[in-house]
């Protein structure tokens, strides 16, 4: 482990442009939501395996690998940074749990052992990727039958109706959502099933 490397990273978090954002309430909330919602809505089950497609700061994916029961989770990013950091502070926690993070765009990736009991995607990573429609079916492709998704946006033209529709015609089913507007943002989460 490179500690050395693991403190300027974390700096990074903090430091004056970065900081002021993610120490804010604003920030903080949205972090609470994310949880809320999978913790209403999504079991986690005895070796069930996770996908989550967007590193981002590494929090999700922390968050997920402690959710774990002798399951694993693999985590995609296309940047390389995003990927070393969560390596890092994994191995700075001594997490126990099985965790994968695949440095490599998702629509590039066709070569996964399984599909998932569980796929999630939530904050930017979809807006980032400048993509709609694809980056969903590639998503939805990653989601085992009978598995389910939670996606989350913050993309103010998405619209449920359109999101619904792309869902239906994938043979997938949505069974939540909520729409929040606290602090400003549309954000909008969903727990999909796979059918």
């Amino acid at each position: 482990m490179d500690k050395d490397f693991l403190l300027k990273a974390y700096g990074q978090c903090y430091d004056s442009e970065a900081g002021p954002w993610n120490l804010s309430v604003k920030n903080k909330y949205l972090e609470y939501m994310f949880a809320k919602f999978f913790e209403e809505n999504f079991s986690v089950e005895k070796n069930m395996c996770i996908c989550n497609v967007g590193i981002g700061a590494g929090y999700w994916d922390r968050y997920l690998s402690y959710k774990l029961k002798d399951g694993s989770l693999t985590s995609i990013d296309i940047n390389a940074l995003s990927c070393r950091q969560l390596k890092e502070c994994l191995e700075n926690e001594n997490n126990p749990n099985r965790v994968k993070i695949i440095n490599s765009d998702v629509m590039l990736i066709n070569d996964l052992d399984d599909s998932f009991d569980i796929v999630t995607m939530v904050g930017s990573s979809r807006l980032e990727s400048g993509l709609y429609e694809s980056i969903l079916k590639k998503v939805f492709s990653l989601v085992k039958q009978g598995g389910s998704l939670y996606y989350q946006s913050f993309d103010r033209k998405e619209t449920k109706e359109e999101f619904e529709a792309l869902c239906n015609a994938n043979n997938m089913k949505i069974v939540n959502y909520l729409q929040d507007d606290n602090y400003g943002f549309n954000a909008q989460y969903w727990k999909v099933l796979k059918e």
